[in-house]
């Protein structure tokens, strides 16, 4: 018996929400970067940095636009930061 933890595996007709996009974008991005520092006559880095800029502005949207897009706790919910206890 093995103790590896075990990975299911995600169904075929799942969609594919706006995070898994996002997710696929990421790498998209530096491999653009990358690609377009060998096809246009810039710098290495150049290419590279402009990739990691939009790689990391993707990651900018999705915490911060993305996520308060999302459903906000209802009253039930204690805040975050709220301990075990926590009056208000």
């Amino acid at each position: 018996m093995s103790t590896q933890p075990q990975v299911g595996i995600a169904s075929v007709g799942r969609q594919l929400t706006t995070f898994d996009r996002l997710l696929a974008a990421i790498p998209l991005a530096l491999l653009a970067g990358v690609v377009s520092a060998q096809l246009l006559p810039v710098p290495s880095f150049v290419g590279i940095a402009v990739g990691a800029a939009l790689a990391a502005s993707l990651v900018g949207y999705g915490i911060y636009v993305l996520r308060r897009l999302q459903v906000t706790p209802t009253e039930s919910e204690p805040p975050l930061g709220c301990g075990v206890g926590c009056a208000d």
